[in-house]
């Protein structure tokens, strides 16, 4: 009976431990595909035309705590792309135009662009443990890039957008009552986002839409760092 009840506390032990293992990494950027000192560790050395400088921390690959990039976002560390470099959607039934990509979005994209290596940073930390000469830096080529963003390296990385963003939603456009009355598919940034407060509070960047209004990259809860599930999350602002 002793020996079936200490099976049995261990067995509660266990299940609670690994119950507060998954909570601990749930809603994390750690070890998530926005941990890029973490492509390391999933196998990305072993091929010898993709290297990067393994920093050994989360955050200094778009973050450091002194002498950042003043033109980025909070206490940024990265290189910005151009502003005016992207080929951006358009079509008839759009009502708002785009002249330039924001900041806001070009943080995204100094990574997602495929112009910029994911470890060029303006400021490298005093604890990095390698200094790679051969490292790969992108060059604007599919052949390039697609080398390492097909999904056969380490993580599953996914496809890199490239500088053409017009098979892309549109991003860095205003999202007001006009541009709602106009389109007739659009629910006013007043209406209800679903994540307490309103689209315009909860969503929109100074009245804007960008890349972080459908995506947060620091919560990998939903499928590609996606603020809502699936046609949830459309349906917050298309009114369909």
């Amino acid at each position: 009976m002793k020996i079936k009840k200490s099976i049995y506390l261990i067995l509660t032990i266990m299940v609670f431990m690994l119950a507060t293992s998954s909570l601990s990494q749930a809603g994390t950027i750690v070890g998530s595909r926005h941990d890029l000192s973490a492509l390391s560790k999933k196998g990305s050395h072993s091929e010898t035309f993709f290297v990067i400088e393994d920093y050994e921390q989360v955050c200094v690959y778009c973050h450091i705590p002194h002498n950042s990039n003043q033109n980025g976002g909070p206490l940024w560390n990265r290189p910005l792309p151009s502003a005016n470099a992207y080929n951006l959607y358009d079509s008839e039934t759009l009502d708002s135009s785009t002249a330039s990509i924001n900041t806001k979005s070009l943080l995204c994209l100094s990574c997602h662009d495929g112009t910029i290596a994911v470890d060029t940073l303006l400021n490298s930390p005093w604890e990095k443990i390698s200094n790679y000469g051969d490292h790969m830096r992108a060059q604007r080529t599919s052949e390039n890039c697609g080398n390492c963003h097909y999904g056969g390296i380490g993580r599953k990385l996914g496809s890199f957008l490239s500088q053409d963003l017009s098979n892309d939603h549109p991003v860095s456009f205003t999202y007001d009552s006009t541009l709602a009355t106009a389109d007739g598919g659009l629910k006013d940034p007043s209406a209800p986002s679903g994540l307490g407060g309103s689209i315009a509070n909860d969503m929109l960047s100074n009245g804007q839409l960008e890349c972080t209004s459908c995506h947060d990259v620091h919560d990998p809860q939903y499928g590609n760092f996606l603020i809502k599930e699936g046609q949830n999350l459309c349906v917050t602002c298309h009114d369909k």
